[in-house]
């Protein structure tokens, strides 16, 4: 078990970290929850750890974006139904997603077909939880503690979660390391974070293919992949969370008429 750890951080795992601890940190500080939520979705802990992985993308990434929305769904039901207590609600839900990656990694074929199989799975499910989930907007709370407590215990957290970066292979890259801190930082407000995750479910399948076909095809350098992979992600993520924020409005306002 030790020897599968990651001890020996490279540079790309220094990276990851730091970017993780810095969007971690930001997202304490805001109030607003489905902003919170955004920065648990957006893939910029997932592109850094794709190249930290050094990995094609490929079936595993698509299926870990499923597995991350189940993640939040058991975190939000063990805090807010079983009554259980935030953190160990996170570790449950971690230790969730370590021990299926762990389990699937070496049993899903990395073929396309399954990859591609995957990405649509994804998108069907993130459609039809953005078309009939529930709306409301959560509460607004940011973390009372100064930004010199905060941000060093973030990147503890997140350096502690990269020891674990080889158990799981590919479904690394979408490892809940910024939405286990989101978790904790929208405990008064998980639904939200919930709601968000269907966006991520549409708009990331289309940015593992594109970013598939562009590095096994034309070979191009990672970063350029990545920067490819951002663009199409954004352009789909944009209108999806705008559209969001726009029901969650209009939920708000429809329960202020009947109160």
């Amino acid at each position: 078990m030790l020897e599968h750890l990651n001890f020996n951080f490279s540079f790309y795992d220094w990276l990851l970290i730091i970017m993780v601890t810095a969007l971690g940190t930001l997202s304490a500080y805001l109030k607003d929850p489905q902003l919170k939520a955004v920065t648990a979705t957006i893939p910029i802990p997932c592109g850094f750890a794709y190249l930290a992985v050094g990995l094609p993308m490929g079936a595993a990434n698509a299926i870990s974006g499923f597995m991350c929305l189940l993640y939040v769904h058991i975190v939000r039901i063990l805090h807010y139904k079983v009554k259980i207590p935030i953190v160990p609600s996170i570790i449950a839900g971690l230790a969730f997603f370590v021990a299926l990656g762990t389990f699937l990694m070496p049993r899903v074929p990395d073929t396309e077909p399954v990859f591609i199989g995957a990405c649509i799975f994804d998108f069907i499910v993130g459609v039809v939880l953005f078309q009939t989930q529930s709306y409301k907007s959560g509460v607004r709370y940011k973390t009372p503690l100064p930004v010199y407590i905060k941000a060093p215990a973030i990147a503890g957290v997140v350096g502690g979660l990269m020891l674990i970066k080889r158990l799981m292979g590919g479904f690394c890259t979408s490892f809940p390391m910024m939405n286990s801190i989101v978790s904790y930082e929208s405990r008064y407000s998980l639904g939200d974070q919930c709601r968000q995750l269907p966006l991520f479910l549409i708009a990331g399948p289309f940015m593992f293919i594109e970013m598939h076909f562009i590095e096994t095809r034309l070979g191009w350098n990672h970063w350029i992949v990545l920067l490819c992979g951002y663009i199409l992600f954004a352009a789909i993520y944009w209108p999806l969370n705008k559209e969001l924020k726009r029901r969650n409005e209009n939920a708000e306002r429809q329960y202020s008429s009947r109160a």
